[in-house]
């Protein structure tokens, strides 16, 4: 039986003559909370969209460089209050604030990237994927703040701000692709080494590794195999 599975297997081996269409996509909700609720706390909810289109051309048998682009969106809810308890000889009643904060921001970026296959076993590949994009990233801020004086009515504080600044960056994902057929392929994307910084201000760099599961991004590759001339 095993023999006459081996051709099939062998059949799905990566067409590396192949024009690449690359789709990704990924959704993440992560809530954090920290601090004790009597003295000062803060609570937070994290949404983040993102779906990429990209076309890819091989260099190599094994490599591959293409362009394209990613949308992503991202929405933070933040809760953060502080509060000083009433003790002797201090104030009579408790005195705090509580802040709510609504971020929304949207980026676009376009990227251009180099990707080198190492077949694993069969139909799975290793193929980590080496980009660099340029964006921008747009949205609003919205913050409510309550203040609660001790013996005396609350009052509200309310500001709103926009949101623009360009956006770099220099990442390395790790990926795996596993091919059905010699022309299309699930593939996982297991997280990503980042540089980035924004309105290109060197002091505005950041580093991040992040290999988080809830960030992976799952995707499809599609080949249309090149007429030969």
């Amino acid at each position: 039986m095993l023999f006459l599975l081996f051709p099939l297997f062998a059949h799905a081996q990566r067409d590396s003559s192949s024009t690449i269409l690359r789709f990704n996509g990924g959704y993440a909700d992560i809530g954090t909370s920290n601090g004790v609720a009597s003295l000062g706390a803060s609570a937070s909810n994290t949404r983040d969209w993102n779906v990429g289109l990209s076309v890819g051309f091989p260099v190599e048998k094994n490599i591959e460089a293409g362009f394209g682009f990613e949308y992503r969106k991202q929405k933070i809810a933040t809760t953060s209050q502080i509060f000083i308890p009433p003790r002797e000889q201090m104030l009579p009643s408790r005195f705090g604030a509580i802040q709510f904060t609504d971020t929304d921001m949207n980026l676009i970026i376009g990227k251009a990237y180099l990707i080198r296959y190492w077949r694993l076993f069969n139909r799975l590949y290793f193929n980590p994927m080496l980009s660099i994009g340029i964006g921008k990233v747009t949205g609003t801020q919205k913050t409510n703040t309550l203040h609660v004086p001790p013996n005396e009515p609350f009052f509200r504080y309310y500001y709103e701000s926009t949101i623009s600044y360009g956006y770099f960056a220099l990442s390395l994902a790790p990926a795996f692709s596993f091919y059905l057929t010699p022309q299309f392929a699930l593939n996982l994307e297991i997280g990503s080494f980042q540089f980035s910084t924004t309105d290109w201000k060197w002091d505005n760099k950041q580093w991040l590794a992040n290999v988080n599961p809830v960030y992976w991004q799952l995707g499809i590759i599609v080949a249309s195999k090149n007429k030969k001339q």
